[in-house]
């Protein structure tokens, strides 16, 4: 992820613009796998989370999965897939050992998962925090509140339709992602919701991301840069207040 700014020609103007300047007669059937993120001390220029800057280009498809096998699944997607597809994995990914189960079911590009249900407030979430969005709610139960968490899966397209449903139900919603809070995808999603979800509202929508600067190389500060369960909770109370 921290290089693909050296790439950026060949996928943003080339493989993402093809199918749409030849009329739909050719397609880039590519895949293009980042680790992304921080948890290992990497230091600013090898910790970025800049799948926001990928999902912005029209052409592009952009998955980022939660674990192996959700990974191994959205990648044989983005395999079968006819158009240029960004695979997003967080870094802790690619230190599984171990045999990987066949998926018991396709993956589908665009398709969110919730991997807890819930009926006060909804935790939209992917990639590297949704396991932590799952601690939070998790903590959360036991002050009485329960906590729906759906992971996207997928940035581009991703899946309105799972997130209203849902917002349907809670009436209450908070965005977490581990990359910069500023102008990242929880903008844009919260910037939707407040325009198509606005009616099912019951509280503000909050969002959860790092702070605007480089990710620290020193731990202990890596770890404060990084939301955690702790502002996952937070940011919920906000939300219910």
């Amino acid at each position: 992820m921290d290089f693909v700014t050296l790439a950026m020609d060949a996928l943003v103007n080339q493989a993402a613009k093809a199918r749409f300047m030849f009329g739909g007669q050719v397609s880039v059937p590519m895949v293009v796998r980042m680790p992304h993120g921080g948890g290992i001390n990497a230091g600013p220029q090898h910790s970025q989370c800049l799948e926001a800057w990928l999902a912005h280009v029209p052409g592009l498809k952009v998955v980022c999965p939660s674990n192996v096998e959700d990974a191994y699944a959205l990648l044989r997607a983005a395999i079968d897939d006819d158009d240029p597809v960004i695979v997003v994995e967080n870094k802790a990914l690619y230190a599984f050992k171990g045999e990987l189960p066949e998926p018991t079911s396709p993956a589908q590009i665009g398709r969110a998962r919730t991997v807890r249900a819930g009926r006060d407030i909804t935790i939209v979430t992917y990639g590297a925090m949704v396991p932590v969005s799952l601690v939070a709610a998790t903590a959360l139960e036991q002050e009485g509140v329960d906590a729906e968490v759906l992971d996207l899966r997928s940035l581009q397209p991703w899946d309105e339709a799972a997130v209203l449903e849902s917002l349907s139900r809670t009436h209450r919603l908070v965005v977490c992602h581990e990359a910069v809070e500023a102008f990242g995808a929880g903008a844009e999603i919260v910037a939707r919701l407040a325009d198509a979800g606005f009616d099912e509202l019951d509280g503000p929508l909050v969002r959860v991301g790092a702070p605007f600067m480089p990710p620290p190389f020193a731990k202990s500060l890596e770890d404060w840069y990084r939301p955690d369960a702790g502002r996952i909770i937070s940011a919920v109370k906000r939300a219910m207040a």
